[in-house]
């Protein structure tokens, strides 16, 4: 029996519409999302800097699989490129995750993991992009909605920034929800087009 399209990306879809929402709302709670953020609440205790641990996990395997498999439609030269940003956003994030944020006990630590979560996300968006002015290179009219999304995400996230003038929780939200949404939408269309 053939697949429907449908079927053939469940996976996918619930991952990036369910589980990684989801477990990004639940791992945020109900703290005040503009003076927090995802690091300063992992080391409010065990299980929660479990959580975060698996929270990374979850996005870095998600991004590493799906921008691997839209790697593979593309030309030689964009597909190194998105295949490396995607593995040093992974290996950034996955330094970040195992330096815990305490700045009152370990200053240069906690910068490093600072300067590597935002490395990691700087990574991934790069990526993204890689992927999609390669696209556009092959059909301007698909890319564009994927082009102003992927600007959307930087300008929302600079706006979410800019509030309180930290990453905050709202921007971790933000950032994680949309660029799973972004990347998906960018496997479909690649899909559609292999």
């Amino acid at each position: 029996m053939r697949k429907t399209p449908r079927a053939g990306h469940f996976w996918l879809d619930f991952t990036a519409c369910f589980l990684i929402p989801c477990y990004t709302l639940l791992f945020a709670g109900s703290v005040q999302w503009f003076g927090t953020n995802f690091s300063v609440i992992a080391v409010t205790g065990a299980d929660h800097y479990r959580g975060f641990i698996y929270w990374g996990l979850l996005a870095m395997g998600y991004f590493f699989v799906v921008l691997v498999q839209v790697g593979w439609t593309l030309p030689l030269l964009p597909r190194a490129g998105v295949w490396a940003l995607s593995l040093a956003a992974c290996l950034a994030l996955s330094c970040a995750l195992a330096i815990p944020y305490l700045p009152q006990y370990l200053p240069r630590f906690s910068a490093l993991h600072v300067v590597l979560a935002a490395g990691a996300c700087a990574l991934l968006m790069m990526a993204l992009l890689t992927a999609i002015l390669a696209v556009r290179r092959r059909d301007r009219e698909k890319s564009g909605p994927l082009l102003r999304w992927w600007l959307l995400i930087v300008a929302g996230s600079g706006a979410l920034f800019a509030i309180p003038m930290m990453v905050s929780t709202a921007l971790e939200v933000f950032f994680t929800i949309t660029s799973a949404l972004l990347a998906r939408r960018l496997w479909l269309v690649q899909r559609k087009g292999a």
